[in-house]
């Protein structure tokens, strides 16, 4: 009997692990429903701002941290305040970069000393991207990422800031735009998913059409089609309608890396609305 008790709990131990597994597989640093935030538009009240995304289900917030040429943490006192504000609601802050690559190991150090910053109050941002959209060749994001993997470590989630494929002005095309060397280096890519720019995509029909093809060319360029994908929507002067293309193209996509919103210096309620209303 106590032959058997042993072998019935080890194989509950091993399911147990198993299903644990599993679960924490599925989940990512991207996942849910996020707002973005740029270097010039931080909020002016954040706890009011904060309390708002809260309400309404938004669980991220995308915070620029800084750029090639400014400081690694470009405003201090704001951030210490809405780390504080953001963590006591439960909202989790990836902090990001927009670094130039002229300089990939400069650009390196300001992203790690980002991610390893601690406020006064003990806050720390909940993980780190780089948006990608100067020099995109493979030896400057490869230095980049090989001095930040080395300080961080190998489990340190990293999001990469894409173009889309579709981009107007054909900055995404692979043989400018390196694909393979970006999906191959970070966890996650989040393409910029801005289909307003594009008189032909001003429509319901029209975000979902570009959000289908947007992907569907990123797993084509980058040779996976299990690519984990965090999708950047338009948040810029586009209406519920155009969100909502948008966001049942993520459905349809089963896209398990989370969905944002990128707005023209701050969001409106009715984009806010939108997204607060997408189930994933």
């Amino acid at each position: 009997m106590k032959k058997y008790l042993t072998v019935i709990l080890a194989l509950m131990t091993m399911i147990t692990f198993s299903f644990n597994s599993s679960s924490i597989a599925k989940e990512t640093i991207t996942s849910g429903k996020g707002i973005w935030i740029n270097i010039w538009n931080y909020p002016n009240n954040p706890d009011m701002f904060l309390e708002h995304l809260r309400a309404k289900g938004i669980n991220k917030i995308y915070l620029q941290i800084s750029r090639s040429n400014t400081p690694a943490i470009k405003h201090p006192e704001l951030l210490n305040r809405i780390l504080k504000s953001a963590h006591s609601r439960n909202i989790q802050v990836i902090g990001w970069t927009y670094p130039f690559l002229k300089d990939a190991i400069s650009d390196a150090q300001k992203f790690i000393e980002a991610a390893n910053y601690i406020s006064p109050d003990g806050e720390s941002l909940d993980g780190m991207a780089a948006d990608i959209e100067e020099i995109t060749n493979s030896k400057a994001i490869e230095t980049f990422v090989k001095r930040v993997r080395g300080v961080l470590g190998s489990k340190y989630p990293l999001i990469a800031i894409t173009f889309s494929p579709l981009n107007k002005s054909n900055k995404g095309d692979p043989t400018i735009y390196a694909w393979k060397t970006i999906a191959n280096n970070f966890d996650v890519i989040a393409p910029m998913i801005y289909w307003h720019g594009l008189v032909q995509y001003r429509s319901e029909k029209g975000a979902y059409d570009y959000t289908m093809q947007t992907v569907a060319k990123i797993k084509e360029y980058t040779k996976n089609q299990n690519i984990k994908l965090h999708l950047i929507g338009d948040g810029q002067k586009t209406s519920s309608a155009e969100i909502n293309g948008f966001l049942k193209a993520a459905s349809e996509l089963q896209v398990d890396g989370g969905v944002s919103l990128y707005p023209w210096y701050v969001p409106q309620d009715h984009q806010i609305e939108a997204l607060s209303n997408f189930k994933p």
